[in-house]
């Protein structure tokens, strides 16, 4: 197939408003799905180590390696099972090839995939570890939630100081070998929203062309890169210090509770402020600065770029 660069597109679309993203939680249950994702997994990764760690210990009064051994044989269950589901649809489902990143292979894994597949690693590692050793170690087990964190968030932190200046020499995501990676925020939406949510390549693109064309999204982006990465990793280091520092009922709760109580925040915190930046967007379009082209450098089949354009001419007759 032919290929060509997004460059193209982007120096001869000149929208009068944000290019919308032409995607919507609202449809098709998609809020619902979202809601009882975010249930799940907390009730899997919160609620239940630590009513599980703290019944169990108080109530039958069991030694800490059949606590830790009942606690891994339980968590991740859900997880594991969103993970493979997430692979079916990606690599094996009919019609897989629409939820691809641009110009990736047929088994070519999004940057999502990898980041999470690392953070899985980083989580159950302490945790297997910890409840394999006799006696069992609470503290290597409390330690999950903040290695997972840690390495979920440092990517985001640098990839958002250094926005488009690191190299890699394999494709992340829809980012081409050696061109300059977004904030990692950018291909998290990407991945994320096409993969899971079903926006498929026509949200890639519409993504891309958003990304591409505002000043304002591009900042958006950095910023949540840099506050999730920042924050994450050093409440995560904070987390990994008190687990080691103080006895191993206080650790283990803290270690497993706070993690979510920072994701609740910075969540809280990132809605308000995003929505705020996008109405600023919308009203300052016409401003300087603002409709600022920048372009990823993105190799597209022509398929894709069929899609792309389809994209672009939808969104000239809808703002």
């Amino acid at each position: 197939m032919s290929s060509s660069s997004s460059s193209l597109d982007s120096d001869s679309y000149h929208p009068t408003k944000p290019p919308p993203l032409n995607y919507s939680i609202k449809s098709n249950r998609r809020e619902l799905a979202i809601i009882l994702f975010f249930t799940f997994i907390f009730a899997e990764a919160g609620i239940l180590p630590l009513i599980l760690f703290y019944s169990i210990r108080w109530g039958a009064h069991l030694d800490n390696t059949k606590i830790l051994a009942i606690i891994t044989s339980l968590v991740g269950t859900y997880s594991s099972y969103k993970i493979a589901r997430r692979s079916w649809y990606l690599f094996i489902r009919d019609g897989s090839h629409q939820r691809r990143p641009l110009g990736a292979a047929r088994f070519g894994p999004d940057a999502f995939t990898i980041q999470i597949a690392l953070g899985m690693t980083a989580f159950f590692t302490p945790l297997i570890i910890g409840s394999s050793l006799s006696p069992g170690s609470v503290h290597t087990v409390a330690i999950s939630l903040p290695c997972f964190m840690i390495t979920f968030c440092l990517p985001l932190l640098i990839t958002g100081i250094w926005p488009h200046k690191l190299r890699l020499p394999f494709r992340v995501s829809s980012m081409p070998p050696y061109t300059g990676l977004p904030p990692a925020i950018y291909t998290m939406v990407e991945d994320v929203v096409a993969v899971d949510g079903g926006g498929c390549v026509e949200f890639r693109q519409a993504w891309r062309i958003r990304y591409e064309h505002s000043a304002i999204m591009r900042g958006i982006v950095r910023v949540s890169s840099i506050w999730w990465g920042g924050s994450g990793t050093l409440c995560a280091g904070g987390l990994i210090a008190i687990a080691w520092t103080t006895v191993d009922d206080i650790g283990f709760g803290i270690c497993w509770g706070v993690p979510w109580l920072w994701a609740m925040i910075s969540s809280a915190l990132t809605i308000c402020w995003v929505r705020r930046e996008l109405e600023r967007e919308r009203t300052e379009w016409g401003s300087p600065g603002v409709h600022q082209v920048y372009s990823l450098h993105i190799t597209q089949t022509a398929n894709e770029k069929r899609v792309a354009h389809e994209v672009t001419e939808h969104n000239d007759r809808n703002v």
